[in-house]
């Protein structure tokens, strides 16, 4: 703006200053304008992904959500800006709208105020804001469901609030996870251990201890048992989220050392690969309040896994059990490859059998914990269960899966009086290979084949062992994993390698079940994969259980999955409520009375208030520049109307240097077309009018009496996308506003008559007569007496240009045309006469 100094020399005086306001006023409307358009564009991408056509996941939602929300706050600064405090009111309802959205997403919610220690019979799934999502559904399947269920009782994660803020932890922990660098083990592993040894440094609040103590007396003397398992139950876990592996559990608990596992999961909150899990799924870890379940011991004959459909193949008729002898904890690690038995969803009988060799298995020892035995060699490689223990999962999986309306992944444990009982469910994650693309596999050179697939897909790269965490940080980019077994810190090398395989494992390990989050092709039981040469290209077909020499893009692209069928559920349901709060319009029609900051519902309501408001407000300040006369130039036309020309996208000096603007220089296109109209018709001769409309226009002349506006010139503020032209001819006025640009959310024409030099009873036909004409353009109005505001929006910058063409015409048409219309009769011929014209009557119309 330095040209106003320059050509005024020091401060502005007032017309200076009405000038840059309304340049002002402009910058932030286009603003505005623009983030309209790009929050439009991420709300109906989100519309889109919820009709279940795309893959997405929580990332995707939580991106959206970033987009949206910096756009509307911009969009909010630019409307106060625009109108002032007035519009304070919409950074209020943002931030209550926002704290709905909250709610819904998984890891948000806030934790809930409650007892420190909670019995396992008063929990149902909806305490999962407290107790976490594990201990919540092994209550709601003992109470809800009364199903076989141990004992237990859960530390709240009120109680971990409690423990964090009585040694002032949150804060510290903050920082140093803020300053993280997740891509960097190294830094993964120094962060983790300074994070654990604060933990473990802290003390448990004496009323947590009392009240830990307590339940366990109650839940000894309830059971009869002795020996019990300390089971984490974070906020967020086994939800969309499986945290699968990621925390700590201790089997075989001694009375004397509850308390201290209980202070060690709390720790392992801060594991490594637990903080690279929440952090590349933008979870909040403050968020992730850490419960602890405290479950009687079973003593495990036999345990394993339930998928109530096969995560691979999840149309096929199969329920997906995993057996092991002993604990299951030597399943979910990976450690051993589990007997695999498929049973028909609608015969209830089996239909494949996989059996495993067995060697070992985990059992409790005597004094606590948990020791590995040989298992004798002549029953390895039998089935771990019978039929009757599998027609009894089956039958209590199928029920449980009923009862949550989606697939499951549900741990058991069958001790050694052969009782069943359930130990967790969560959510399964599959994935629905593509089917109907056949890779062309003639040429490719086999290197080796088997296995089990964990997760579909392809991916290839250089192949790279790990045997340890201590192998991770060296991992390449793209690399194919290789490892004897699956661990849990292989989950901090996911987000950069192309494929994993191991030696052994199951598709129901915990490892499993990440790497289907993670969408990584994964292949467990290639009992050769050791063999692979460090450093040599192959291409690992998971899907087929296949691994071929050399990268082979062909293959990775045709074994790309479509779509996932079941595990997504979740997600849509939780985009579909997010939408909720973002998508519908409420607030319609700008002459309703809800029709205000105060009564926005949703983002949209939000976005459609100041998309509207912003052209009223722009639309006001075009019209009350103060002394405009002084720094615009007269329009050299032989229409004969006073027109004065602001640009507000050039500088005074370089439009004003010949003191006028000709009807060919006009640099606005809105503009031209509009006056292209104005110029087809010219400037209209006299109205017929009666005796009564001579003296009403007289009538009109003495009450008009000195009235300034009536003399004063017409201006046009103009850029090359925009105008508002504000005409006065004779006792009326004529306001037209419009913004044509490339980008249709945009564009908008907006047309105001006011007044007249007749009678009310004619200027009100004059009012109805346009209104009908703008009608047939596709505009919506708002009209009262004598006053008419009419808009059309989101049309593409040819079709205004089309629109304002005629709207120059229709002005010239209608001047001073309320003075002929006597009656209803006259006024209904004049609006077909002016239809004919402007050709807008259909055959029909034209012929009658």
């Amino acid at each position: 703006m330095n040209w106003f100094r320059n050509l005024f020399g020091g401060a502005l005086d007032s017309s200076q200053r009405g000038v840059k306001s309304i340049r002002d006023k402009f910058s932030h409307f286009l603003s505005l304008l623009e983030e309209n358009n790009r929050i439009l564009k991420v709300i109906s991408d989100m519309e889109e992904k919820a009709q279940g056509d795309f893959l997405f996941d929580i990332n995707y939602i939580r991106d959206s959500l970033v987009k949206s929300r910096k756009s509307i706050n911009k969009l909010i600064a630019d409307m106060i800006a625009l109108g002032g405090e007035k519009y304070l009111p919409l950074t209020t309802r943002l931030d209550e709208i926002d704290s709905e959205i909250d709610l819904i997403l998984p890891g948000c919610q806030p934790t809930m105020r409650d007892d420190l220690t909670i019995p396992l019979e008063d929990i149902v799934r909806e305490r999962a804001c407290s107790v976490g999502s594990k201990n919540a559904q092994m209550g709601e399947l003992k109470s809800q469901l009364g199903l076989p269920v141990p004992d237990g009782f859960a530390v709240s994660g009120w109680a971990y609030r409690q423990f964090l803020k009585a040694n002032d932890l949150q804060n510290r922990i903050g920082k140093r996870i803020k300053a993280l660098d997740v891509s960097s083990y190294e830094q993964l592993k120094s962060v983790s251990e300074e994070i654990q040894a604060m933990v473990r440094a802290a003390t448990i609040p004496p009323e947590l201890v009392e009240a830990i103590e307590s339940s366990f007396k109650a839940l000894v003397k309830k059971s009869g048992s002795d020996r019990f398992s300390l089971r984490s139950s974070a906020i967020g876990e086994d939800t969309e989220y499986s945290f699968a592996g990621q925390y700590a559990t201790f089997l075989n608990v001694r009375r004397r050392d509850v308390i201290d596992r209980y202070h060690e999961v709390l720790a392992s909150k801060f594991t490594p690969q637990a903080i690279y899990y929440y952090l590349s799924h933008d979870l909040s870890e403050s968020q992730l309040a850490m419960s602890v379940g405290c479950i009687v011991m079973v003593n495990s004959r036999a345990s394993g896994v339930v998928y109530t459909r096969d995560p691979v193949h999840p149309n096929e008729d199969c329920v997906m059990v995993s057996a092991i002898y002993g604990l299951g904890k030597y399943l979910v690690d990976g450690t051993l490859t589990p007997d695999t038995i498929c049973v028909s969803r609608k015969t209830k009988t089996v239909t494949e059998t996989d059996i495993a060799v067995k060697p070992v298995r985990l059992v409790l020892k005597e004094d606590g914990g948990t020791v590995e035995e040989a298992v004798p060699e002549d029953e390895q490689q039998k089935l771990a269960v019978s039929e009757k223990e599998l027609a009894l999962l089956l039958e209590h999986a199928l029920k449980i899966e009923e009862h949550y309306g989606s697939p499951q992944d549900i741990e058991w444990a069958i001790d050694h009086d052969g009782r069943l009982f359930f130990l967790q469910t969560r959510p399964l994650h599959v994935i629905e290979p593509t089917e109907d693309v056949k890779p062309d596999l003639s040429g490719l050179n086999l290197v080796m084949a088997g296995g089990d697939t964990v997760c579909p897909g392809a991916g290839g790269g250089s192949v790279f062992h790990v045997e340890t965490v201590d192998d991770l940080s060296e991992v390449p980019d793209g690399a194919v994993l290789v490892a004897p077994h699956t661990f849990p810190g292989l989950i901090t090398v996911m987000g950069k390698v192309s494929a994993i395989v191991t030696d052994t494992g199951g598709v129901a390990c915990h490892m499993a079940t990440i790497a289907r989050e993670y969408r990584i092709p994964c292949l467990v039981g290639m009992e050769r994969c050791s063999e692979l040469p460090q450093g040599k290209i192959v291409t690992v077909d998971a899907t087929a259980g296949a691994i071929y020499e050399g990268l082979q893009d062909d293959l990775i692209q045709a074994r790309k999955p479509e779509f996932e069928l079941f595990s997504d559920m979740a997600i849509f349901n939780i985009l579909q409520d997010i939408l909720v709060k973002v998508a519908p319009l409420n607030l319609i029609h700008p002459s309703d009375a809800n029709f205000v900051p105060e009564k926005c519902q949703t983002f949209h309501d939000i976005i459609r208030l100041c998309h509207q408001k912003a052209m009223e407000e722009m639309f006001l300040g075009g019209l009350n520049v103060p002394g405009k006369d002084q720094l615009s130039v007269r329009l050299k036309s032989d229409i004969p109307l006073k027109i004065n020309i602001i640009y507000i996208d050039q500088d005074y000096h370089d439009y004003a240097r010949e003191g006028s603007i000709d009807e060919s220089e006009i640099a606005s296109e809105p503009m031209r077309h509009f006056w292209n109209g104005v110029k087809h018709e010219g400037w209209p001769a006299a109205h017929k009018m009666d005796v009564k409309g001579f003296m009403s226009v007289m009538g009109t002349s003495v009450t008009a009496g000195g009235r300034e506006d009536f003399s004063e010139t017409s201006f046009a503020i103009l850029s090359r996308e925009y105008m508002i032209i504000s005409l006065r001819m004779g006792y009326h006025f004529t306001t037209v506003e419009a913004m044509c640009a490339d980008e249709v959310r945009k564009n908008y024409v907006r047309m105001q008559y006011k007044e007249g030099g007749a009678s009310l009873d004619r200027r009100s036909r004059r009012i109805k007569l346009i209104m009908d004409i703008l009608t047939r353009l596709g505009f919506e109005h708002h009209s009262k007496g004598d006053f008419l505001d009419s808009r059309l929006a989101y049309r593409e910058a040819d079709t205004l240009y089309k629109r304002l063409f005629l709207l120059g015409r229709l002005t010239m048409l209608t001047k001073q045309l309320d003075m002929a219309l006597s009656n209803d009769s006259v006024a209904g011929w004049y609006t077909k006469d002016i239809m004919k014209k402007l050709g807008l009557l259909n055959d029909k119309e034209r012929r009658s």
